[in-house]
């Protein structure tokens, strides 16, 4: 039976970059953020090329609503028999926190998680970037400030769900820094697939994108960078206000030592 893996932990923390390394193989089927299918009404370009409707993996997808673990379900069926395993990098994010349990209900032993984490000062400063392209006020130090408070708190949660799962399941549990990945990332992606996929059932790198089908994710899914390219985003220790950084660091202790923050 074809095997999910599901990436676990906060946004901004390289979820998408973690995906597109790891189908790099061709065993691999990349499907993004399949929790947006169900959240999100507005339908977006895949990364094939191809709207949903003429995708040859989303074309399939129903027109009535689906629940997450319906739509995993759906993806299985359909692609079980030309992949050994099926990408979703919905994270455990507000919404998705048990989604890593109800997956591993419904699959039992045919299911993986990776809980990929990052610095949290990374991660909200991340987010404030972003919030600031689209909002152009200048009232923005106590409006970032609680961006970042909440962002914690969230960063937490999803970590601990995580460790949850760990716990109760370590052997499909492997945790991963963001900052392991982009410093090595052929050795720590091998590392990754040797765990998920048998020797028997490997097969070659395969960099055509013929299996990369993500509607939803980070942007950079549609650029992804060649791997030799790939670099840490380090511009929260040069533009993150030193209030921001202390604030994030008091609020992310222990979980942030924990992981070797």
């Amino acid at each position: 039976m074809t095997k999910l893996v599901y990436i676990g932990g906060y946004g901004h923390s390289g979820s998408t970059l973690l995906e597109y390394l790891l189908t790099r193989s061709s065993d691999l089927l990349a499907c993004g953020e399949v929790v947006g299918t169900v959240r999100k009404r507005k339908k977006r370009k895949c990364t094939c090329g191809q709207k949903p409707e003429a995708c040859p993996v989303w074309r399939f997808l129903p027109a009535q609503r689906r629940t997450h673990a319906q739509i995993v379900a759906m993806l299985i069926q359909s692609f079980g028999d030309r992949y050994s395993a099926i990408v979703d990098s919905s994270k455990t994010a507000w919404g998705s926190l048990s989604s890593p349990f109800r997956l591993r209900r419904m699959l039992d032993g045919e299911f993986f998680l990776i809980h990929l984490t990052r610095q949290p000062a990374g991660v909200c400063w991340s987010l404030v970037k972003r919030k600031r392209i689209k909002d152009k006020s200048n009232r923005r130090l106590y409006s970032d400030m609680l961006l970042c408070g909440w962002t914690v708190l969230g960063w937490s949660f999803a970590n601990l769900s995580c460790e949850l799962f760990g716990m109760m399941y370590p052997n499909q549990y492997v945790h991963l820094r963001y900052e392991d990945l982009v410093h090595a990332p052929i050795s720590e992606v091998e590392g990754l697939l040797a765990k998920i996929v048998s020797k028997s059932r490997r097969s070659g790198t395969n960099d055509a994108c013929d299996n990369r089908h993500q509607l939803y994710g980070n942007g950079v899914r549609y650029h992804p960078p060649a791997i030799e390219n790939v670099r840490e985003d380090l511009r929260w220790k040069t533009e993150m206000p030193r209030r921001y950084f202390r604030m994030v660091s008091c609020l992310s202790f222990p979980l942030r030592l924990r992981y070797g923050y």
